[in-house]
C-alpha cells in the first residue's frame, strides 16, 4: 500500500471516530433532557443567591399600628392610685422581694433619677395609659406610651438576633423579641380570642387553643367579648387573626406597682398582644403579660390588660414624664 494511501484511509479513519463520539455524546444529552435554567428569582440554589425570607411588616398576622388607650376595668385600687406601702396583695413575694418592697421610699427614688421604675416593661402594658403603635422599619415594631413617655422596640427575625447578642446596657424597656403566631398563611389554630374562641376552654396546647397562647382561664373575665373569626378561617393579613408574641429580658429592676412591688433583672417577660376583629366599628385588643423573676416573685405572676382602638386624631394622647406619685 503506497504511502499516500495509506495517510488517506488513517485520515478517514479518524474523522469516522470523531464524528461517532460526537453524535454519541449529543445522543446522550438529549436522553437527559436540557440542562436546567437558572433558579428563579427569590429561590435559592446553585447559581442563585439564598431565599430573602419576607419582613416582619409583610409577614404579619395582625395590626397592631395606631392608636390604643388601656381601659382600667379591674384592679383599681392598684392601678388608679399608688397603693399603700407594704400592700402587695394578690402577688407571692419572695423574702427578698418583701425586702424590697418595705423598703420602698419615693423620695429616695425621686433623688436617684429612679422615677420610671413603675414604668418600665414588666408594668408598661398595665399602667393607664396610651399607646402609639407604628413601624420603625420593615422588622421594628415601635410601641411609645404617652404615661411615662416610654419607647419599646419589638425586633423580628435577624434584627431580635442581633440584639439578643449585644443586649447592651440595661434599659427600662429591656431587649424585646417578637414573634407573629401563627405564621403568617397557617392555620388559625384557636380562632378568637388569645386561648380559644371567645376566650373559653383554651390553653396551651388545649382545645381552641394553639401551642404557646396563654391560657383562657387567665382573661380577664370584664374584658370585652371577642368575635371568633370565620369558622375555616386562615392566619396572615387577609384574616387579621393571629398575635403578636414579646418575650423581653435584659431590663433593668423595676416595679410591678407604683408603691414598691419589684421585679428583678432576671425576669423575663412574655407578652401576648392580641387585637379582636372590629365590630360596629370598635377593636379592642388584650394583652396578656406574664412574669418569671426567680429573685423577688414566688411564682408566675399573670394579668391581661384591655386596650381599645382610637382614632388617629384628637384622641387624648397627652405625653406625660414618669412620676412616683
Amino acid at each position: 500500500m503506497s504511502r499516500t494511501l495509506l495517510r488517506a484511509v488513517t485520515s478517514t479513519v479518524l474523522i469516522s471516530v470523531t464524528l461517532w463520539s460526537m453524535g454519541s455524546h449529543e445522543g446522550r444529552a438529549q436522553g437527559q433532557g436540557a440542562p436546567a435554567g437558572p433558579p428563579a428569582a427569590g429561590r435559592g440554589g446553585r447559581g442563585g443567591g439564598p431565599a430573602v425570607p419576607p419582613t416582619a411588616q409583610a409577614s404579619a398576622t395582625n395590626d397592631l399600628t395606631g392608636y390604643w388607650v388601656r381601659l382600667v376595668t379591674e384592679d383599681w385600687r392598684w392601678l388608679m392610685a399608688v397603693p399603700l406601702k407594704g400592700n402587695a396583695d394578690s402577688m407571692q413575694l419572695t423574702p427578698a422581694g418583701r425586702a424590697i418592697l418595705d423598703a420602698w421610699d419615693p423620695a429616695k427614688d425621686e433623688a436617684d433619677g429612679n422615677q420610671c421604675k413603675g414604668y418600665g416593661a414588666g408594668a408598661i402594658s398595665r399602667i393607664p395609659t396610651r399607646a402609639h403603635v407604628t413601624w420603625q422599619d420593615p422588622n421594628t415594631l415601635k410601641w411609645e406610651t404617652d404615661q411615662g413617655m416610654q419607647t419599646r422596640l419589638f425586633k423580628f427575625g435577624a434584627a431580635s438576633q442581633q440584639v439578643e447578642a449585644n443586649p447592651g446596657v440595661r434599659t427600662w424597656q429591656g431587649v424585646s423579641v417578637a414573634t407573629w403566631e401563627p405564621v403568617a398563611g397557617g392555620a388559625g389554630r384557636g380562632a378568637g380570642g388569645v386561648g380559644g374562641v371567645g376566650g373559653v376552654g383554651g390553653g396551651p396546647g388545649g382545645p381552641g387553643g394553639p401551642p404557646g397562647a396563654p391560657p383562657a382561664a387567665l382573661a380577664d373575665q370584664n374584658a370585652p367579648p371577642i368575635v371568633p373569626a370565620a369558622a375555616g378561617a386562615r392566619g396572615g393579613n387577609a384574616n387579621q387573626n393571629g398575635w403578636l408574641k414579646v418575650v423581653t429580658t435584659n431590663a433593668k429592676s423595676g416595679y410591678l406597682r407604683k408603691n414598691g412591688v419589684p421585679y428583678s433583672e432576671k425576669a423575663t417577660i412574655t407578652e401576648y398582644f392580641q387585637p379582636t376583629p372590629e365590630t360596629y366599628g370598635v377593636r379592642y385588643m388584650i394583652v396578656t403579660t406574664i412574669i418569671d423573676d426567680p429573685e423577688y416573685l414566688g411564682g408566675s405572676w399573670v394579668t391581661s390588660s384591655n386596650y381599645k382602638k382610637l382614632p388617629e386624631t384628637n384622641n387624648g394622647w397627652d405625653p406625660q414624664p414618669c412620676s412616683v406619685r
